[in-house]
């Protein structure tokens, strides 16, 4: 179980690397065969391997027939693709289009073991086997692996923020909320699932921006692209704010025990209310001037720096996977956080003074829905990670099982912790831990082993979305290699990450806001929006469209709309 993130995250970083490396070369080929350019090829432009496409209604060009001349014709059964198998070579249904390979992989004669003719096989493929793997391809995984890779990779920092989203629902209201924004999320990232089974082509990675190309169009594809640097652009920034205050509050402890401060450990008070002064442990009641440790410690000024001159020289490291080693941890702070909920509600038991206003749903209730569409987000890599399940026909049961994991665990930490809290409801923060006093021994733990993890996490993050820029504005950076020639752009595109994530935590460290927008936006677009225009594209090809569909897509499309706008009328302070 601790390496299930590390065997996602390890597939992940290879897979952006290979994306990367075969869109340069189309790029380079391009260069030197201006025909074949993939402004004028449906290649994929994030890189799939360069390839000619011949629709069998046009007519052949002068480029088609030196391409026929120079390519052995691929018998139609080879370049098909069976309904379970989708990823490998053969199948058994007639595609859109037949692709040959120009250089990544070669074809030669070989004799089929079954009636002794010769047929063509990939080159290294031994005895003419099509569903041979090339070794940088990733192992197929087992459906337990596969669920807790989803489980760990779809929960995130929303744990620490799911009590205050509860409180600006109501309870009910927000266990219904949380189920229902699960399901709608289970149904996209299903569909998104069943429509590439049917519609990605063969040499193409077979990413969400892909079939939205070849199903919706160009600007469907950008919109994809745009959106998922946006998340991770989000994730980044939320990540930093709570790195800034663990790290803050972690230096403080050890400072204030090694100097043996007047407010170390002694307190009586263990919770804290910041939003009620007349709740605030009295601690530092009697201090007005600020010391000089406390001037150059601010974790709304100085701290946050301090973090980026920590972290800036890690993030220009040539390749993140040194990080992907420590991703286990990911599954070990998210059970400490439950096991650290339980042990606190254990000692409180249940506070609840009346259960029955817990049954009305507050105005504010839009921030819950905003921040689940986050919580549940999995959408720009969910094929990516089914694709390696050894048993691609468990697929929805495996996908099903993970989101109800992913569901028990926002709803044990959110419930259990919001039933139990013994002071006001609304004093509960959006990061759970600034409940706590500073040397409450729990929360010491939580706030040093999440600083880590989130110390591994966040150049790999930056990775990505490193790579999504330089990917995306290919006409700047369209010559970029890690060193050598783009390392000064490489230590900018950081900066400017770094930049930006420092801002956000000085001026605008509430994660509970940040998350409800960042989810809000991108859940429009890619769990409301994109899986439902594709599910349609996809009816509509095929001759099967019904119009109570079509009012259902439409209806989970404007549902998305009212979410986002709602975002704008509500104030979570």
């Amino acid at each position: 179980m601790l390496f299930y993130s590390e065997i996602v995250m390890r597939d992940l970083i290879r897979n952006y690397k290979l994306l990367l490396q075969r869109k340069t070369d189309s790029e380079s080929e391009a260069e030197s065969q201006p025909l074949m350019s993939s402004s004028s090829s449906p290649c994929n432009s994030f890189g799939s391997t360069p390839c000619v496409f011949r629709n069998d209604s046009d007519t052949d060009t002068e480029v088609d027939r030196d391409v026929k001349k120079q390519t052995p014709q691929i018998p139609d059964l080879l370049l098909q693709r069976e309904s379970k198998r989708p990823f490998l070579y053969q199948s058994y249904e007639t595609p859109d289009f037949a692709i040959y390979s120009t250089h990544d992989t070669q074809y030669k004669p070989v004799d089929d073991f079954l009636t002794g003719e010769k047929t063509l096989g990939a080159k290294g493929a031994p005895n003419g086997n099509y569903d041979y793997h090339d070794p940088e391809t990733p192992e197929t995984n087992s459906s337990l692996v596969t669920i807790f890779a989803i489980w760990n990779t779809t929960v995130g920092t929303s744990l620490l923020a799911m009590a205050w989203g509860i409180e600006k629902t109501g309870l009910f209201p927000a266990i219904f909320i949380n189920i229902a924004i699960a399901a709608i999320c289970l149904y996209t990232t299903y569909t998104l699932l069943k429509v590439n089974e049917k519609h990605g082509v063969i040499g193409q990675n077979g990413e969400v921006c892909d079939l939205c190309r070849a199903l919706i169009g160009r600007w469907a594809e950008i919109l994809a692209k745009i959106f998922s640097m946006v998340v991770l652009i989000g994730a980044n920034i939320v990540y930093w704010i709570l790195m800034s205050n663990f790290f803050y509050n972690s230096v403080k402890f050890f400072y204030g025990v090694l100097l043996n401060l007047d407010d170390s450990p002694v307190s009586n008070i263990t919770l804290l209310c910041p939003k009620n002064e007349t709740i605030l442990t009295p601690m530092k009641a009697g201090v007005v001037n600020r010391s000089g440790f406390d001037k150059i410690w601010d974790l709304y000024s100085t701290v946050p720096v301090i973090l980026g001159l920590i972290m800036f020289p890690m993030l220009n490291w040539k390749s993140p996977t040194f990080f992907t080693k420590f991703n286990s941890l990911g599954t070990i702070s998210v059970s400490y956080l439950i096991l650290f909920v339980a042990v606190k509600a254990g000692i409180w038991g249940i506070n609840m003074p009346d259960w029955n206003i817990e049954f009305y749903m507050k105005p504010t209730f839009c921030a819950l829905s905003g921040m689940l569409s986050l919580s549940y987000f999995i959408h720009n890599i969910i094929i990516s990670i089914m694709r390696n399940n050894k048993y691609q026909e468990h697929n929805g049961r495996d996908l099903s099982i993970a989101f109800g994991l992913v569901t028990f665990t926002y709803l044990f930490i959110g419930v259990f912790f919001y039933i139990c809290f013994p002071l006001p409801k609304f004093c509960i923060e959006d990061n759970i831990l600034n409940n706590f006093n500073k040397y409450d021994v729990l929360t010491i733990i939580a706030r040093v082993l999440l600083l880590f993890q989130l110390f591994t996490v966040f150049p790999l993050i930056s990775y990505m979305l490193r790579n999504d820029i330089f990917a995306n504005i290919n006409m700047i950076f369209k010559n970029y290699r890690f060193g050598e020639f783009t390392y000064p752009r490489v230590i900018v595109i950081n900066l400017g990450i770094l930049t930006i994530c420092i801002l956000f935590a000085c001026f605008l460290p509430r994660i509970g806001t940040l998350i409800r927008y960042t989810g809000a936006l991108s859940g429009l677009v890619y769990i409301f929006m994109l899986p439902s225009l594709l599910k349609i594209a996809s009816l509509r090809k095929e001759g099967k469209l019904t119009t109570p569909q079509l009012i259902f897509h439409v209806s989970v499309m404007v549902l998305g709309s009212f979410n986002l706008l709602l975002q704008f009328f509500i104030n979570d302070k």
